[in-house]
């Protein structure tokens, strides 16, 4: 009971807590007079592929750079065609950064007519061996890893740096400040998972956009509209009375629903429910906590753990450990 409320707490605190990257604000003008002193900066005008990019590139260049997003609100990325604004916008940017890893195959071709000095590839120096690979190439979703953003941290900072020299300095501070807040957020999830045994780790879903968060910590994520993986979740399901499968909102086009449907009362339990959807493709209101890559993954894994480690009803005791 005592380990049970530890949790609960655990959870609260995950819930609740304020600590996220702030975005920061965009710039008014379009020169910036700069901490005071007599030095003009011309505002970079940058362009992005979706909000987790513009969100990173805004905390670590602040107001020094104006980010315009292609891909705004909840839309995925997946499936994505470039219209002709878009293609304008990457064209006559200062700067066009993106994800790479083939996430929005059109707008890397846009980008990549782009003069090399002109683009960053945030997932560029991304070791190899850190990859997820699968039958049709790396997964995109690999680096939204947070040991993994640092390293498209560290490379985004020396590019901006580069491009706006005379507040290199305050480019770096940001790059601590964030690498910083993703150790943290790493440590905490950690502590978080102490609560969630090795044989609870199992993720029932139909994509894989969330391989990286199974392989960071150590979860079997199984894709329902593969057939052995469908048979082992039936299995894994039974011998663990996992209590909840997992939609990703726009991805799987529902599949995991007619999956469940399919089989609930028959090969799985019919308690088996599916848990609230989680969020990997899309950044959620700039005004709520979900709306930085640090408050969205904190929601996800709030859900995660809600979903593996229901709370009782009311009246219910805690099941013992």
């Amino acid at each position: 009971m005592q380990r049970f409320f530890r949790w609960l707490s655990r959870v609260a605190t995950l819930s609740l807590t304020a600590v996220f990257l702030a975005p920061a604000a965009h710039a008014q003008d379009e020169v910036l007079q700069y901490g005071g002193g007599d030095r003009e900066l011309d505002t970079l005008q940058v362009v992005t592929d979706t909000s987790f990019t513009a969100e990173l590139v805004e905390n670590i260049a602040g107001s020094f750079v104006e980010v315009e997003t292609v891909l705004e609100g909840e839309e995925s990325p997946l499936a994505y065609s470039l219209d002709e604004d878009d293609r304008e916008r990457i064209e006559s940017a200062d700067m066009v950064i993106y994800q790479g890893l083939g996430l929005m195959p059109e707008f890397i071709e846009a980008a990549e007519a782009r003069d090399k000095a002109d683009r960053v590839v945030l997932t560029d120096r991304i070791p190899d061996f850190r990859h997820i690979e699968t039958d049709d190439g790396v997964n995109p979703h690999t680096y939204h890893d947070p040991s993994l953003l640092q390293y498209a941290v560290d490379h985004l900072t020396i590019h901006l740096k580069e491009r706006l020299e005379s507040v290199a300095g305050e480019i770096e501070g940001n790059r601590l400040r964030v690498n910083i807040e993703l150790q943290s957020l790493m440590r905490e999830t950690e502590g978080l998972m102490e609560d969630v045994s090795r044989s609870e780790r199992v993720l029932v879903t139909d994509n894989d956009v969330f391989a990286y968060f199974a392989k960071a910590y150590h979860f079997e994520l199984l894709d329902v509209t593969d057939e052995a993986d469908s048979e082992k979740a039936i299995e894994l399901i039974d011998r663990n009375e996992t209590p909840h499968v997992f939609s990703v909102a726009g991805a799987g086009d529902g599949a995991i629903k007619e999956w469940l449907e399919a089989n609930r009362g028959e090969t799985i339990p019919e308690s088996v429910g599916l848990a609230d959807p989680l969020t990997g493709l899309w950044l959620g209101d700039r005004n709520l906590p979900t709306g930085t890559y640090i408050g969205l993954f904190r929601e996800n894994v709030s859900e995660i753990i809600l979903g593996l480690k229901p709370l009782p009803e009311a009246g219910e005791e805690a099941p013992a450990e």
